[in-house]
């Protein structure tokens, strides 16, 4: 995985703080190959378009959720963000089930302290990948989710 879960024990400052670096450094690293894109796209802002940059969104993921004073929803994108990323060369425009996938996204959202309640939703809706989509009725969800906390 490029982009760190928030593991059980750990604070969730330390956490953002971890998840910024790996962003920054992974910025830096790619700052050669970004600037020889100018060549292939003279126009800024249609380089950008083209050549998306996970941890350009997720650096504005945590800024957003930093802004919001903390609010359940950001984090909650925020953790979209960074599960999508982790999983998307391997499974972007997949709708195979993957029982792994799902018990990373559970836990993950589960250690950055999100609710159950809150997990099911999120699992059973749009925002999360169809290979990671639950869609089961509010009990059997619970049941799920709780199986992996």
């Amino acid at each position: 995985m490029q982009y760190p879960f928030i593991q059980k024990d750990e604070e969730l400052k330390k956490y953002l703080f971890n998840l910024k670096e790996v962003c920054i450094i992974e910025h830096e690293d790619n700052w050669f190959k970004e600037k020889s894109h100018t060549k292939l796209y003279p126009n800024l802002e249609d380089a950008k378009a083209k050549i998306g940059k996970p941890h350009y969104w997720i650096l504005n993921a945590v800024d957003e959720y930093e802004e919001s004073g903390g609010q359940e929803e950001a984090m909650i994108a925020l953790a979209i963000l960074v599960f999508k990323s982790n999983y998307y060369s391997q499974k972007l425009v997949s709708s195979d089930e993957n029982i792994d996938a799902k018990k990373d996204l559970i836990t993950y959202l589960h250690n950055l302290g999100i609710e159950t309640d809150k997990i099911c939703e999120c699992i059973s809706s749009m925002d999360a990948p169809a290979y990671v989509r639950v869609e089961l009725d509010k009990a059997e969800l619970i049941k799920f989710v709780e199986q992996f906390v």
